[in-house]
């Protein structure tokens, strides 16, 4: 919040007062009793108006106050009694100084040359405006360095119109922000790893197999912890503690450990440094799969999953995405990709950025098949678009409870594509709090 310096009396003290402050409207104090809180009784001979006038008072601050600033004036009626409200404007970037002593009808110097107060805690116990103190230089250099610093930002807002993100402004000026280049991290591990899952699943799957996932719905994912830790190796301890802190909240989770899986072709091993694994199961047993991750100890992990929507005999193969199915598989890849972040000692202050694609949506509808009876709100229509990407970035410290915007963030481009659908907050609330509490529509 910016801030201001004003010139007053303490009701405290009886002193003059400058100092920095929330720009405000202000009763004089004088008038203010301190037992009860009430105006006292005007005293004046003079009209408000005429005491109060703006030329009298800004004279005032230009006579005693360095730098000077300007004022405003304004008339309330309370009880039946006109009272003058003095606003202060805000911004102060320089403390404002005592130019001159002031001396009162009694002789008593009310302000010194060269003073400078300070609203503080201070001086008496009690918030109040005293000369400034050693404890309050801090606090003053704060004020004058926040609002210097909204200064440059409405400068820069005013002269670069329309940026908004910190990526984007950094890119204005020539500078490629931390945020892009997590972006730029995250999106480089889409693209890799798509082209390894790609490659894996030729490699092994028969061409039936082959064809029947060639089109179906299928989520990409490339998340980046920052920063990279390019000497790390894959070890088998690493694998063990991805393990041991993924919180499964399902019963097939994502970056799952596949060591003690039967078919030894789906257990994971070492390639370019990472851990790989795929794991086919298109044999029509009771639940099938077909996945490819990648856990590189550096800092980049990777999921390709062809979705339940392709992979079910509750609907025809190629038709149909559940929304709220798909808001449970995203949200699980926010709140497994941060918790695994935190467990492998990633700073709970840095950030894990997540880039989504979404392959398969041409001639797809949205359409709720796990739980025909939960409603998602307006449906929307057949996507015309064969594919759809997204990028969020997460701070590691969010607890999985708090991570709905971020999920809404991630789905929206997903979603905008079935003729501009949108789940509502509370739908999406609601489905991550049904995923963190294991209590999922099945």
């Amino acid at each position: 919040m910016a801030r201001s310096a004003y010139r007053g009396r303490n009701r405290e003290t009886g002193e003059g007062d400058v100092r920095n402050s929330k720009s405000q409207w202000r009763l004089p104090s004088d008038w203010i009793r301190n037992a009860t809180r009430a105006p006292d009784p005007y005293a004046f001979d003079q009209p408000v108006e005429t005491l109060f006038h703006i030329d009298t008072l800004q004279g005032l601050v230009s006579r005693y106050v360095n730098p000077s600033f300007e004022i405003g004036i304004a008339f309330t009626d309370r009880d039946g009694q006109v009272y003058p409200v003095i606003s202060i404007p805000e911004g102060v970037q320089v403390p404002a100084v005592v130019r001159r002593d002031l001396i009162g009808q009694s002789g008593k110097k009310l302000l010194a040359e060269e003073d400078l107060y300070f609203r503080t805690l201070n001086s008496n116990g009690t918030a109040s405006s005293a000369r400034i103190l050693p404890p309050d230089y801090a606090d003053l250099l704060d004020v004058c360095f926040e609002n210097r610093e909204a200064n440059i930002g409405r400068f820069l807002r005013r002269h670069l119109g329309g940026v908004g993100s910190a990526a984007t402004l950094s890119s204005a000026l020539g500078i490629e922000s931390e945020e892009s280049k997590l972006r730029k991290r995250a999106f480089a591990i889409l693209e890799s790893g798509s082209a390894a899952a790609g490659m894996a699943i030729a490699e092994r799957a028969t061409p039936e197999q082959r064809k029947r996932i060639a089109n179906a719905l299928t989520m990409h994912v490339g998340l980046a912890f920052d920063p990279p830790r390019p000497d790390a190796l894959p070890k088998q301890e690493f694998l063990n503690k991805v393990s041991s802190s993924n919180p499964n909240y399902t019963g097939w989770p994502v970056w799952l450990d596949s060591r003690g899986f039967a078919e030894k072709l789906d257990r994971p091993y070492v390639a370019s440094g990472m851990w790989e694994a795929l794991i086919v199961d298109l044999d029509g047993g009771w639940s099938e799969h077909v996945e490819f991750l990648r856990l590189d100890p550096r800092g980049d992990f990777y999921l390709h999953r062809v979705m339940q929507d392709d992979l079910t005999e509750k609907v025809a193969p190629g038709t149909a995405l559940d929304v709220i199915l798909m808001i449970y598989r995203v949200a699980e890849v926010l709140a497994v990709g941060t918790i695994l972040g935190r467990s492998l000692g990633w700073e709970e202050q840095g950030e894990a950025g997540f880039a989504f694609s979404w392959t398969g949506l041409k001639d797809r509808a949205l359409r709720p098949w796990v739980n025909a009876f939960r409603s998602v709100g307006r449906n929307g229509g057949t996507s015309r678009t064969s594919a759809a990407e997204a990028y969020v970035t997460v701070p590691l410290e969010t607890p999985s409870a708090a991570l709905a915007p971020y999920v809404s963030a991630a789905v929206a481009p997903l979603f905008s594509t079935f003729a501009g659908y949108e789940p509502s907050a509370e739908l999406v609330e609601t489905s991550v709090r049904k995923l963190i509490e294991r209590k999922m529509d099945s």
